[in-house]
């Protein structure tokens, strides 16, 4: 069958599948199909050919494909990977996260037919305005400071999808808070990120005419990461696919499922794979890691997944290091001891291929501040960085990167840049219209390329040349544009960021001279040479008094931290743990220790 508007570099690649057989079957796959694929295993590198493949084979313009994902994070790297195969965003190929795919492809073509309860045109409400609407409504039910908790309440509305079930009205509080808090969000005009997947689902499972116009523009749906998405996206792919006869292509690991507290279940990954109208395909070989650690990572898990690296001569550090003074004392080795000596262990070896991990922003302060003594540079991705990564922020920053000397490599790619500036416009822009904005941007990038300059110079030009007119005009980029105000004030004078030059911006995913500081759960989909990880004191790592189920998936989230490691694995503790009631002396995590004495019985110490 002849090539069709996709490059054949493709071709090239698939090549390399063959020595695989899992990742062959994959490829081969023609019908609905689940890959169920281990730590390092090459599951984006399958999916981005896999999804190569069907754009030049198995569909025609205008029809096409939808790739969806959890996180921003992920859906900018198939983003990256499917440039350089010649595939960019474009009507007929979605590639971007599941709130995203709910918002451009159900609900703002399908939402006014379906007669949804949501305010049109649809504009989503900026973290503040939800965070303030929630506190409202939970002060006015059940007084200030009372117990429940925001996330508790978004897990609620996220699993809990029939409201007319006993499971809804049996936690009687947060039903309560929930359909206030969704009523306040109306009446300012408003809907959330939950709102999206929500009413996304409610479209396709009450509407059956809405399946075969969603199968007529993507007659395909890939999804990675399928274990991050939760009820709600779940029934949005049964229904459409078993339904509607879309085909599915699904990528995903149980074991690396670790968001339960939004109303992620791995078991409905293993659902899906085991159904017989599926095919079911593993992939087992690690091309990541040293053998050792691939080892270390399964006794660390606890079960048999049969998981073997690509390279089983290559020689890997595993060290268990006990560090006095707590947290601060763990972060202050890292940076005397390890770091330097990762450093000097490798030629070549940059900061870039380092990362120190901890379970949320609170270690992340700590360790920030150590690295503040050192004079390290540091790219921190939690919920204290000082803005969030949104589709809006991260074009700005690939924009920094071509301008500040990438456009010589074309890396990123100027029509991606452009593609997706377009994309930004939710409406319908005739051709004439979008010739004209993608030249005046042409334009304005070709202006600002510099060798060297300040961040904040550039950011201030792409808001005024473009970037602020067109948030004016799009109610639903109201939820981004904080965070580009947020990017601003970090780099304005006296910002945390202040003194970051353009090339560093364009560079902070994955800049060679910044070490990488990141949450375990933030660090899902990264490899580097070198992981530390620090506080696994036992109260931190795992917390006290975990139920069953969050317990296994802190052990899920330790796999997770293990598995990004190529080379050196560095685990660091104290014994104890510093809270407001004073200190508490449970040991390490269990999960260190288990694992200790599991590797030296392996390995015969």
């Amino acid at each position: 069958m002849p090539l069709r508007s996709v490059s054949a570099a493709y071709l090239a690649q698939a090549v390399d599948l063959a020595g695989n057989p899992g990742q062959q079957a994959a490829y081969n796959s023609t019908g609905n199909c689940v890959v169920l694929a281990g730590p390092g295993s090459g599951k984006t590198k399958t999916l981005v050919l896999k999804l190569a493949r069907i754009m030049a084979e198995d569909v025609r313009a205008p029809r096409g494909a939808a790739c969806i994902t959890y996180s921003h994070e992920c859906a900018r790297e198939l983003t990256r990977r499917l440039e350089r195969l010649g595939l960019r965003e474009a009507s007929n190929l979605f590639i971007g996260t599941v709130h995203g795919f709910c918002l451009r492809h159900l609900l703002m073509p399908y939402g006014r037919l379906a007669d949804l309860p949501v305010p049109f045109p649809l504009a989503v409400a900026t973290q503040r305005q939800s965070e303030q609407a929630m506190k409202r409504i939970g002060d006015r039910l059940f007084g200030v400071g009372h117990p429940n908790k925001p996330m508790d309440l978004g897990r609620h509305r996220r699993s809990v999808l029939d409201r007319t079930s006993v499971a809804w009205a049996c936690k009687e509080e947060l039903a309560a808070w929930a359909e206030g808090y969704e009523a306040e969000l109306r009446r300012l005009g408003l809907i959330d990120f939950d709102d999206l997947v929500i009413f996304g689902q409610r479209l396709v499972m009450e509407h059956d005419w809405a399946l075969p116009l969603i199968k007529a523009k993507f007659p395909v749906l890939a999804v990675d990461e399928y274990q991050d998405l939760g009820v709600a996206l779940h029934r949005i792919v049964e229904r459409i696919v078993f339904d509607g006869g879309v085909r599915l292509f699904a990528v995903g690991d149980p074991d690396q499922s670790i968001y339960g507290f939004t109303g992620a279940d791995g078991a409905l990954l293993r659902e899906l794979a085991e159904r017989e109208d599926v095919e079911q395909v593993q992939l087992q070989l690690n091309y990541r890691s040293a053998s050792r650690i691939v080892s270390a990572s399964e006794m660390a898990l606890g079960e048999v997944r049969g998981y073997q690296s690509n390279d089983l001569n290559r020689e890997a550090l595993i060290e268990f290091v006990q560090c006095p003074g707590g947290l601060a004392g763990q972060a202050a080795h890292a940076f005397t001891e390890i770091i330097p000596a990762a450093l000097a262990a490798r030629p070549g070896r940059t900061l870039g291929d380092i990362a120190i991990l901890y379970r949320d922003y609170r270690g992340g302060n700590v360790v920030a501040e150590a690295a503040a003594v050192a004079g390290v540079n540091v790219v921190r991705v939690d919920t204290a960085a000082p803005y969030r990564n949104v589709p809006l922020t991260s074009w700005i920053e690939d924009c920094a990167a071509w301008c500040s000397g990438g456009w010589r490599e074309a890396r990123p790619q100027l029509r991606g840049l452009l593609d997706r500036w377009l994309g930004f416009s939710r409406g319908r822009i005739s051709e004439a219209q979008a010739r004209d904005e993608s030249k005046r941007l042409t334009q304005l990038l070709w202006s600002l390329r510099v060798e060297e300059g300040l961040a904040r110079d550039f950011v201030t030009a792409v808001r005024v040349g473009m970037l602020d007119a067109l948030i004016a005009t799009q109610p639903a980029l109201i939820d981004q544009s904080e965070q580009v105000d947020c990017m601003s004030a970090a780099l304005a004078v006296g910002g945390p960021l202040a003194d970051l030059n353009l090339a560093s911006l364009g560079g902070r995913d994955g800049s060679p001279l910044h070490l990488n500081l990141l949450t375990l759960h933030s660090a899902k989909g990264c490899e580097y040479d070198v992981v530390i990880m620090v506080g696994l004191d036992h109260g931190s790592f795992p917390w006290l008094n975990e139920s069953p189920a969050a317990l296994r998936e802190s052990r899920r989230l330790f796999y997770v931290g293990l598995t990004r490691a190529r080379d050196e694995i560095h685990m660091l503790y104290s014994g104890y743990v510093d809270t407001s009631n004073g200190r508490i002396n449970r040991g390490r995590s269990p999960f260190v220790h288990e694992l200790e004495a599991r590797m030296e019985a392996a390995e015969g110490h």
